[in-house]
């Protein structure tokens, strides 16, 4: 990189070596990436071969958005106390909610799905940031890893280096954990000509990263500050040991400009020990692709499917565009010998009604009109090429809502929409794990740096009112000895499953309808399914189960209703009986009663 500062620091050599090698591993992706970006904003690069028109068939956005709308949303998630510590778990999950919200996880869950359809690949940064948990969707062109890493595994990486991270002078001076002493040999060449221009380009970089992220969907990117001098950090995540009787573990080296280290010690000291030495082995990063590779870390996305078809299809329209243009102007040929002796020369007329323009001798045989052939079979190659894109994506004209001409029948069209959904939900298989590995990180980093969270406040609806109650909440009111583990599912597949346990418990109420503890079961599930809280089940439940309470009193005291009561219990009946003598046989008001086989015609 251009203006470095001279150093001969070791440590720096292979942090530079790491960067180097990482570099040109991802570096093949990057103008595909750049290609697959410029398509989807609809800008467009011409040529003077091929797209001499700046016009774009957007059917990279067409695709991208089409099957953007039915991907599944954010996997719900819940935190189950292992030690059974029901009050515990629910402080636990609130504090899981506040973070939701506070983070809006929702939409940088959206933005996270759409860099995988875009560039194959996303990445999630957590952290502790001013006394909260901070989740971040970070720029796959940020990320840097080592190629040995396995592609299922991002914690099997040796190194991973987070890049283009652009602070204020000012955050560094202020950081007590930055050598003050690297930043003032820092903040001397910044005062020097090539360190002001190194600013200025840093200035560059960061508004244009910013831009980026904005249109990428991260609603919370800071506005740029004038008159700021703007250093590059590079975080290097880099497992070794310092010392022959250390086991390998993640250390954390902070680098600025590529030249100097201003902060470096063990990662697990930077965020704190676990039970299981979590932060040892583990990075806080988090990436998930749809298009799993083994010998490739940097898979394929969505959008490279879609790419170079949109660039032939873009090349097409372009040549169609300049030739029907043509052909409306028109373009002639003629006889320049003729028109030497005279002095005649011929000029670009103004087409009008009725206009006459004069040219010596007979038209046809001084000039010639240039063939321009006609290009509209070419709609017929685009439509085929499009075609041929939806059955690559699975982004069908029926799920764009377009009408097909075609004669089939409903039945057909529902199996084919369905059969395209389907694929798309096929993402939960690889989406739902990556959120898994985040919760399972936002609880280890709550249990590494609960000394550094600040407490909550967090509001309830009490039970049996509409009072709204509040309470402050910290680590230490859902601590408990074994932890917890992480449920969690995708919206789809809790439907699905929720709708099969009710069609078979169904069936089953219909065979044993007295059960009271199965008829629980059964009213948990319909409220479950139809998207009431924990809260408001429960309060439905011991509603329920406080009116049966009441009525077995009013039952046993012999009033139901005001009335006397003569006889509410029901006869026991023998097991069978069918070879009773007919004496034996209970009766009721001198009417046998007999066990009914359920298998009898009645």
């Amino acid at each position: 990189m251009a203006h470095q500062i001279l150093t001969t620091d070791p440590e720096i050599e292979i942090l530079r070596l790491n960067k180097e090698s990482a570099y040109n591993f991802k570096k093949r992706r990057q103008e595909e990436w750049k290609e697959n970006y410029l398509l989807y904003r609809d800008k467009i690069i011409t040529n003077r071969l091929t797209q001499r028109q700046s016009v774009n068939i957007p059917l990279m956005k067409l695709f991208i958005r089409t099957l953007f709308k039915d991907i599944d949303d954010m996997p719900l998630i819940y935190f189950e106390n292992l030690d059974n510590d029901k009050q515990a778990e629910l402080f636990k999950n609130e504090y899981w909610e506040y973070t939701v919200r506070k983070n809006k996880l929702d939409l940088k869950d959206l933005a996270d799905k759409k860099q995988v359809l875009l560039f194959g690949r996303s990445f999630i940064q957590i952290q502790v940031v001013d006394g909260e948990i901070k989740f971040t969707v970070v720029d796959p062109e940020d990320i840097l890893i080592d190629r040995y890493t396995d592609p299922i595994d991002i914690h099997s990486a040796r190194y991973l280096i987070h890049t283009n991270i652009f602070v204020p002078f000012s955050v560094l001076e202020a950081n007590p954990m930055y050598d003050q002493r690297k930043i003032a040999e820092l903040k001397r060449w910044f005062a020097s000509e090539k360190g002001l221009i190194k600013s200025q380009q840093n200035e560059e970089m960061r508004r244009e990263k910013q831009n980026k992220m904005t249109e990428m969907g991260v609603p919370d990117v800071s506005n740029p500050i004038l008159g700021e001098t703007y250093v590059e950090l590079s975080l290097h995540f880099f497992k070794h040991k310092e010392k022959l009787e250390e086991e390998e573990e993640f250390w954390l080296y902070v680098e600025a400009e590529n030249s100097k280290i201003i902060f470096k010690d063990k990662l697990s000291n930077v965020i704190g020990d676990t039970v299981d030495d979590y932060w040892k082995t583990h990075l806080p990063y988090s990436t998930w692709t749809d298009d799993i590779e083994v010998q490739d870390f940097w898979s394929d996305g969505i959008a490279d499917m879609i790419r170079t078809p949109n660039k032939v299809v873009n090349a097409w329209f372009s040549q169609l565009v300049e030739n029907r243009t043509l052909r409306s102007f028109g373009m002639h040929y003629y006889d320049s010998t003729k028109f030497s002796d005279s002095g005649y020369s011929p000029a670009t007329f103004t087409p009008q009604p009725w206009g006459w323009y004069p040219i010596p001798g007979k038209p046809t045989e001084v000039i010639q009109k240039v063939d321009i052939p006609d290009l509209s079979e070419s709609l017929d190659e685009i439509m085929f090429v499009i075609n041929m894109m939806e059955k690559a994506t699975g982004a069908t004209a029926t799920q764009q809502g377009v009408a097909v001409q075609k004669q089939i029948t409903l039945g057909e069209v529902q199996l084919a929409l369905g059969e395209a959904k389907e694929r798309i939900k096929g993402w939960s298989k690889f989406y739902v794990p990556a959120w898994k590995e985040r919760a399972e990180m936002f609880d280890k980093m709550i249990e590494a740096a609960s000394d550094r969270l600040n407490p909550v406040k967090i509001y309830k609806q009490g039970r049996n009112t509409k009072n709204i109650f509040s309470r402050e909440i910290s680590p230490k009111d859902w601590k408990t000895k074994s932890g917890y583990q992480v449920k969690i599912w995708s919206l789809d597949e809790k439907n699905t499953r929720d709708t099969d346990a009710l069609t078979k418990l169904n069936a089953v109420m219909t065979n044993i309808p007295e059960n009271p503890k199965l008829k629980e079961i059964y009213q948990r599930k319909l409220l479950e399914f139809a998207g009431l809280s924990p809260d408001e089940i429960n309060d439905v439940l011991e509603y329920e189960n406080q009116k049966n309470l009441q009525i077995n009193q009013l039952v046993s005291s012999g009033m139901m209703g005001g009335l006397p009561v003569e006889n509410t219990e029901t006869p026991q009946l023998p097991a069978n009986t069918s070879n009773l003598p007919a004496e034996q046989i209970p009766t009721e008001n001198n009417i046998p009663i007999r066990q009914v086989n359920p298998n009898q015609n009645l």
